[in-house]
C-alpha cells in the first residue's frame, strides 16, 4: 500500500461560469507550514536585527560623509567677506559674553542664558566677544571648502582680518583664543530638537603646519558637524566691517550689533533681559549706563537710525541694509 511521505494538498472548489454554465474547478490550498522551533525563531529574529543594524550603519555612514563634505558657501550663497555667516544660537545668547577680562572663569556644563527657542550648555573657559571675532574670521576662511578639510593661514592674515594692531601681543592673543575655542564643550538644541549640536568649536590646530609650497603656516580644522547649525533660517549674515568699526573695547555694542542683526524687526526688550542675555559682569545699574553708550555707538556706525529707552524698555530702529546678492 502506498504511503505518502509528504502532506497531502487539500483540494477545494470554486465556481467558474463558462458559457453560462457553472462548473466546479479545484483550488489548491497550501498546507500550513509547521511551527518554527524556538531556536529557529531566534535565528530569524537575529538575522532581521542584523539587517536593520546594517541598514542603519550604512545610513549613518552616508550621513557622516555628507556632513564631512558639506560646503557652507553652497548652503549660504550670499555669504561673502563683507557679510559673514554666524549661527543664531551664538548671537542670541550669552555664549560669547560682553566681559572684557583676562582672568576667565572655567565653566562646567553651565546653562547659558538665551532666547526661549534655544537651549545652550557650555563647558570651558569663558568665551568673550574677541573669541567670537576669531571664530568668525576662521570659519570665513573655511566657507568654500569641505568642512572636514584643514585651513592654512598666517598669523598676519588672521590679525589683519580682525583689524587688530600688528603687534606680537595680537598674535599671542589670537593663538590663546584659538586654544580656548578648541578646549570647549558646547550643547545647542532648539525646542523641537532639530539641528542639535554637541561638540567643540574647533577640532584641532597647529602653529607650524607646512603648506603645499613648504611654508610654515597656522592650521585649524573645524568639527564638521558644526555645519548643521548653518541653515538658511538659523544663520545671520553679519556685517564684518561694521563689527570692526565698533571696536574691540565696545563689547556691549558688539554684542547688541550681532543680536539685533539676527532680527529682521527687533522687538522691544527690557534692559534687564538684555543684561541677562549678554552675560554682563557689571552690576545692573552700571549696565544701564553702558547700554546707552553702546546704542549711541551703533547709531554712530550707522547700524541704527535711532533708539529709545522708555520704562526701562529698549526699542531700536535698524537702518535698512542693501539687498544682498549671491556671493561669487
Amino acid at each position: 500500500m502506498y504511503k505518502a511521505t509528504q502532506p497531502m494538498q487539500k483540494l477545494d472548489f470554486t465556481d467558474l461560469e463558462i458559457l453560462g454554465k457553472t462548473k466546479k474547478l479545484p483550488r489548491v490550498v497550501k498546507a500550513p507550514e509547521p511551527p518554527l522551533s524556538a531556536g529557529a525563531r531566534q535565528t530569524r529574529i537575529t538575522s532581521s536585527l542584523e539587517k536593520i543594524k546594517d541598514r542603519t550603519t550604512q545610513a549613518l555612514i552616508r550621513k557622516g560623509a555628507e556632513i564631512e563634505g558639506r560646503v557652507l558657501q553652497a548652503v549660504l550663497p550670499m555669504w561673502d567677506d563683507e557679510n559673514r555667516g554666524v549661527p543664531n544660537p551664538f548671537i542670541r545668547s550669552g555664549l560669547f559674553s560682553v566681559k572684557n577680562t583676562e582672568n576667565r572663569e572655567f565653566m562646567q556644563k553651565m546653562p547659558i542664558a538665551s532666547l526661549s527657542n534655544y537651549q545652550v550648555t557650555y563647558t570651558g573657559q569663558d568665551l568673550q566677544q574677541d573669541d567670537l571675532s576669531v571664530w568668525m574670521s576662521l570659519i570665513n576662511l573655511a566657507r568654500d571648502q569641505p568642512m572636514s578639510d584643514q585651513i592654512l593661514f598666517s598669523g598676519y592674515q588672521l590679525v589683519k582680518d580682525l583689524g587688530w594692531r600688528m603687534h606680537s601681543e595680537s598674535y599671542k592673543r589670537a593663538q590663546e583664543s584659538i586654544q580656548r575655542l578648541k578646549v570647549t564643550g558646547i550643547e545647542i538644541s532648539t525646542n523641537n530638537k532639530d539641528n542639535a549640536y554637541s561638540g567643540s568649536l574647533i577640532r584641532d590646530f597647529a602653529w607650524q603646519a607646512i603648506d603645499a609650497k613648504g611654508n610654515a603656516r597656522w592650521m585649524v580644522r573645524f568639527e564638521p558637524r558644526v555645519s548643521i547649525l548653518f541653515m538658511e533660517d538659523t544663520t545671520t549674515l553679519l556685517e564684518w566691517e561694521t563689527r570692526k568699526k565698533i571696536g574691540t573695547r565696545a563689547t556691549v555694542a558688539q554684542w547688541l550689533h550681532s543680536f539685533y542683526s539676527s532680527h529682521r524687526d527687533p522687538i522691544p526688550l527690557k534692559v534687564e533681559k538684555l543684561y541677562e542675555l549678554c552675560r554682563s559682569g557689571d552690576s545692573l545699574s552700571s549696565f544701564r549706563r553702558n547700554i546707552k553708550n553702546a546704542l549711541n555707538k551703533l547709531v554712530d556706525v550707522e547700524f541704527l537710525t535711532h533708539y529709545t529707552i522708555v520704562n526701562d524698555t529698549v526699542n531700536v530702529q535698524k537702518k535698512l541694509r542693501p539687498k544682498l546678492v549671491r556671493a561669487k
